[in-house]
């Protein structure tokens, strides 16, 4: 079994921050895992090569049996993941607009939304998937996904838009810049900034901005199990605590200790994969 964020290889690191590759076995017969998931600060192309999963939106209760492959937005809404007890995928997280550059898919027609890859950017992404499902190694599945990835990025001409740079400066420190101050740095109106933004990344600035804090408070919080909750509130940017909650309430549909009980009793954790004090966003 396996949980572990893994860097890409450098002809890939301008399009890719990351993959999460985990892959969780037990007898059958045990009870099925759920994973709380809220949203964060990401766009994504995720394979599960070999047993899909059910995914259960929980401010809309809508219930959704994921492919082989699919694309994911920005997501803005807590999903519960219940997944087999033996299940593998490989999840690549995109830097902001690289989603958009390498398939030019706009990612404000799937925000909040996981589709089907084939049916977005094209059928050869099957045999990507039978590949994986194939492989004998864990390192054979990252090999795979990065030779597809690499025909792609080729095939692809990159602009130098500055949604990029400034989804980066958002997510890395969400409360520092105003969108006055961030247009200026684009030679752009506030107004055709927005609309790019949501063009490009699915969600406005702003908004981008509230899902990043959120996610940084919520991090910090597994990291530091110590630190109280207006503590947490204070250090990543929020008035006070009442302001935590109200975006505790909208992103994880619960109030902060609810949602931190229910990682706790994520998979990942209760299999022993991750440390008690490791974020595993």
């Amino acid at each position: 079994m396996v949980f572990e964020h893994i860097h890409p290889s450098p002809f890939l690191a301008p399009f890719v921050k990351k993959y999460l590759l985990l892959h969780f076995k037990v007898k059958q017969g045990n009870a099925s895992f759920v994973k709380p998931y809220p949203p964060c600060p990401e766009q994504c192309l995720t394979f599960n090569p070999r047993t899909p999963l059910t995914s259960i939106n929980q401010h809309t209760d809508e219930v959704v049996q994921r492919g082989a492959c699919y694309v994911s937005g920005q997501q803005v809404s807590r999903l519960n993941l219940h997944i087999s007890n033996d299940y593998i995928m490989l999840k690549v997280v995109f830097w902001p607009d690289a989603m958009y550059q390498l398939f030019g898919v706009p990612l404000r027609c799937i925000t909040d939304q996981y589709l089907d890859t084939e049916s977005v950017i094209g059928h050869e992404i099957k045999t990507v998937n039978e590949q994986m499902a194939n492989a004998s190694s864990y390192h054979d599945i990252i090999t795979i996904a990065e030779a597809y990835l690499w025909q792609k990025a080729k095939k692809r001409k990159i602009d130098a838009s500055p949604v990029a740079q400034i989804g980066q400066l958002l997510i890395k420190d969400p409360n520092r810049f105003s969108l006055d101050w961030l247009a200026n740095q684009a030679c752009w109106s506030p107004r055709h900034l927005e609309r790019q933004f949501i063009e490009r990344m699915g969600v406005s600035p702003k908004f981008l901005a509230r899902i990043s804090r959120f996610d940084k408070a919520f991090e910090l919080k597994q990291q530091s199990t110590s630190l109280d909750w207006l503590s947490i509130a204070l250090q990543t940017g929020y008035n006070d605590y009442q302001h935590l909650v109200k975006d505790f309430k909208q992103f994880a549909g619960v109030t902060p200790n609810l949602i931190l009980q229910a990682e706790l009793d994520s998979p990942e954790r209760r299999l022993g994969l991750v440390t008690k004090t490791m974020a595993t966003r």
